[in-house]
Formats: C-alpha cells, sequence, structure tokens
C-alpha cells in the first residue's frame, strides 16, 4: 500500500480500485485516523462488503454518516441472524423445546432480504434507513448560517437605525377619529 496512514481494511488487495487521487489521500487519511475504535470496525465492515466506499468524498462524509449502517458484531451466520428476527418479531418466550423444533436459517434468509444486509468476519452489517448525509448539504447550511445575523445583531442594526433618524414621528392619538 502506497500510504501506511491509512489501514489495510481501507483499500483491501485484490478488490475494486477506489476512485482516490494522491492529493485526496491525505483527507481520507485524516478521516480514518480520527474515528473511535468502534467506527474504524465499522468502517472495516463497510469496506468488507458491498457497500464499500470508494471515494474521497465517501470517506471524509463517513463519519457524518455512522448510524448510516448497522453493525452486529454479535451475528456471525444465519441461524444468528435467523434467531435475532425471531427474538425481534415475536411475542412470546421460546421455551427449550419450541426453539429444538424451530428451524431459524429461513428466518435469517427473510431477515437477510428485508435488511439488505450482509455477513462480514466483523458480523452482520445492514443499512438503517437514514438518510446519507453529504458535505454539500452540510458546507450549504453552514455558509448560510454565516450569512444570517444573529438576533442580537439584528437588534444593535435596529437601534442604529432609529437612532439615526433626523426626527421623531409623533404618535397619532387614537382616541380621536380620523378626517
Amino acid at each position: 500500500m502506497a500510504d501506511k496512514t491509512i489501514p489495510d481494511f481501507v483499500f483491501p488487495p485484490g478488490g475494486e480500485k477506489p476512485d482516490i487521487g494522491r492529493e485526496d489521500l491525505a483527507a481520507v487519511a485524516e478521516a480514518v485516523a480520527a474515528l473511535s475504535p468502534e467506527d474504524r470496525t465499522l468502517l472495516a465492515a463497510v469496506q468488507a462488503s458491498p457497500f464499500r466506499l470508494t471515494t474521497a468524498e465517501q470517506f471524509r462524509e463517513f463519519p457524518d454518516n455512522i448510524d448510516f449502517f448497522v453493525l452486529e458484531p454479535q451475528v456471525k451466520q444465519m441461524e444468528d441472524l435467523g434467531w435475532r428476527y425471531l427474538e425481534q418479531h415475536l411475542d412470546l418466550e421460546l421455551t427449550p423445546e419450541l426453539r429444538a423444533a424451530i428451524d431459524p436459517v429461513p428466518f435469517g434468509r427473510q431477515a437477510m432480504e428485508e435488511d439488505r444486509g450482509c455477513f462480514t468476519k466483523y458480523g452482520y452489517l445492514s443499512l438503517s434507513g437514514d438518510e446519507w448525509q453529504h458535505e454539500q448539504a452540510a458546507e450549504h447550511g453552514r455558509r448560510e448560517a454565516e450569512k444570517k445575523p444573529s438576533i442580537r445583531e439584528r437588534l444593535e442594526q435596529s437601534k442604529k437605525e432609529c437612532a439615526g433618524k433626523d426626527r421623531v414621528q409623533p404618535v397619532k392619538d387614537k382616541s380621536a377619529p380620523e378626517l
């Protein structure tokens, strides 16, 4: 690997080559280095899945999109996924006799289809259903916030405008009828 500051799981050998130029590698390295150990594990699972990140922009946006993915490290095989699915969808507790009579694999397949998930060596990875937050949208929001003056600034501006007027407008007596 050309850049030793980026972990091997980000660009695994033999996979699809990411669309990242040399100038963007520093930004990718910075984004990955800032992740917590749990988030680095999530990124590793994403990179070992069909959901891989392939552009510098995706890597830079990943810290703001941690909740886009769900990693269940305890779910390692279809049987585990099936039991998880059954626990989520049944309102009754399964006795050992009932558990022995149930094949959880078809339920795991159903869960995988519904979740559009996959297994990785890190556990079961699926999409949460959250929207991916893009840098441009966040940057646009920051620019809008920078343009808009605060309430205090607007009040001070209003005071200045009022103080700058040469004469005071007379107040009309509302008790007298207008002619």
